[in-house]
């Protein structure tokens, strides 16, 4: 019968997934003979990663990777989920959006994909800025994904550091990243924010001391 102490509570997922070694495996075996509990949840896990199994390309929206500025929040938010079950069909999940995303590479014709939007350019907040930019925005399922290309009029003798800020519709301002222009005066830098596009009121590239220099109006 089974307890709150059971030692094989949460055994059912790493079973059904194969994750057991041969010794584990057949001793969880032995153990389902005797607990309805546990065989019902291995019933219950098998039918989710049957579930699963059925999903194409077109069940699965907007695979594209997230930028690593989004990681820290995503992984605050998965410590705080406290449903196993629901942890372990999110993570079959990601596993088909992973590899839905690496057949749509290999499948997909050359120019056969949705076109990107044009980049737009950054107006130069002080005039006598040396540095330019241009940015693409585009409406994730996350957020908004934005590919940033910084230009420095001069040859650098060394590093420069910027930030790149989002202001939403009510002014409030989230930091996209920071980043530095090496020598030669040239980079790209790919951030993201969960910012919505249309709910984007400008772009702001600043200082380290967080005096802009360049804006964008969304």
């Amino acid at each position: 019968m089974t307890s709150a102490m059971d030692p094989f509570r949460y055994t059912d997922a790493a079973y059904v997934l194969g994750a057991l070694d041969d010794a584990d495996r057949r001793a969880f075996e032995a153990h389902l003979e005797t607990c309805p509990d546990c065989h019902s949840r291995v019933a219950e896990a098998r039918a989710s990663v049957d579930l699963l199994a059925g999903l194409t390309i077109a069940d699965v929206a907007e695979p594209e990777p997230m930028p690593d500025t989004l990681l820290p929040g995503l992984l605050r938010a998965a410590r705080r989920e406290r449903n196993r079950r629901r942890g372990l069909i999110g993570g079959l999940a990601a596993v088909a959006a992973a590899s839905a995303a690496a057949l749509i590479v290999v499948v997909a014709p050359d120019g056969g994909g949705p076109v990107s939007p044009a980049a737009q350019a950054f107006h130069k907040v002080v005039a006598t800025s040396p540095v330019s930019a241009t940015a693409q925005l585009v409406s994730r399922a996350w957020g908004t994904q934005i590919t940033l290309h910084c230009h420095y009029a001069k040859q650098l003798e060394s590093y420069l550091a910027y930030n790149l800020v989002v202001v939403d519709a009510a002014d409030t301002q989230t930091s996209a990243g920071s980043w530095s222009l090496a020598p030669g005066g040239e980079t790209n830098f790919v951030s993201g924010t969960s910012v919505p596009l249309n709910q984007i009121s400008r772009l702001e590239i600043t200082k380290p001391d967080g005096t802009p220099i360049l804006e964008l109006n969304a």
